[in-house]
């Protein structure tokens, strides 16, 4: 038992010892380094290469997305026109509620850090840009930025540059294994059958609808119980179907969706009142044919008493 207590006493003392803080420096809210980081990305937006220009190393090192090279600051100069010729209602703006910070290393020199949106609208595509970007800057003595690290997400350019050609992205069906599933489960949901219709849909299925916020999801469950409550108050729910579905297959995100359109026609049992209304269907498939997702479009005004 002893020897086992002073085990424990090491093995504390251990731990303890590695949990000490050590101070490396210090972070400024407010700092001359943090006005000259807001001034470059003004001269940026205002295209002005002299006043962008002056903010830099002769030489700085940029590290892209984990991608790094050496650039002369004239040659990120013209970073400018580019910006100028394919843009318009450029600005950048801070990423709230995040907010930059200036660090002064005890070793490794002055930094600063911030989270900036870039928005823009792209002039031949028309594409809006929302680009969330993360910037890391380091200063020389001299006080110019001597590297500037950048984070962002790349697919926005990625389509930006592929925007002016034609480009398949997967297939479309008109009949397909996964159409069926959808018909059966509307037949289904149509005979108030929910043992048969949670058969069709994955164990982590989300359920949304256009009555609904935007993002907003539940789960298999929850939707049961409002389809069965949907279902108290009905009497023969028949949907009708409306063109044809279509089964698309998209090669980027390697997934299925089948498209179908539908009118609900069913009569309340309190008022009698008879509802045909209106319905777009969008599910997603899994690899095993499961219902991984399922949002429904329709005006809740149809189903007003």
């Amino acid at each position: 038992m002893k020897k086992l207590s002073l085990l424990l006493v090491v093995l504390f003392l251990a731990v303890t010892g590695f949990a000490q803080e050590k101070e490396n420096g210090k972070v400024y809210i407010e700092h001359p380094a943090l006005q000259k980081v807001n001034q470059f990305w003004q001269a940026f937006v205002a295209g002005d290469k002299d006043a962008y220009t002056s903010f830099l190393a002769d030489t700085v090192a940029i590290v892209r997305n984990g991608n790094f090279w050496r650039s002369p600051k004239e040659n990120m100069a013209k970073g400018l026109d580019w910006w100028a010729k394919e843009f318009e209602n450029l600005k950048v703006v801070t990423d709230t509620p995040a907010y930059a910070d200036a660090i002064l290393y005890d070793e490794g020199g002055l930094w600063v850090q911030d989270w900036l949106r870039i928005k823009a609208t792209h002039t031949k595509s028309g594409i809006n840009m929302d680009l969330r970007l993360h910037n890391l800057y380091s200063f020389n003595e001299d006080g110019k930025i001597a590297s500037l690290h950048q984070y962002f997400n790349n697919d926005i350019f990625e389509a930006i540059n592929t925007s002016g050609g034609t480009i398949e992205n997967g297939e479309v069906y008109i009949q397909h294994p996964y159409i069926i599933t959808v018909r059966k489960a509307v037949n289904a949901y149509a005979a108030k059958d929910a043992a048969t219709l949670k058969t069709f849909y994955a164990e982590g299925a989300r359920f949304s609808n256009s009555t609904m916020k935007w993002r907003e999801s539940i789960g298999l469950d929850e939707v049961l119980a409002g389809w069965q409550g949907f279902w108290d108050k009905t009497e023969d729910i028949y949907l009708e179907q409306v063109g044809y579905p279509d089964c698309i297959y998209y090669a980027k995100n390697d997934e299925y969706n089948v498209y179908s359109w539908w009118i609900l026609r069913t009569t309340m049992k309190e008022s009698g009142k008879k509802i045909a209304a209106p319905i777009m269907l969008s599910i997603s498939f899994d690899k095993e044919g499961k219902i991984t997702r399922d949002m429904a479009y329709y005006s809740s005004n149809h189903f007003e008493e």
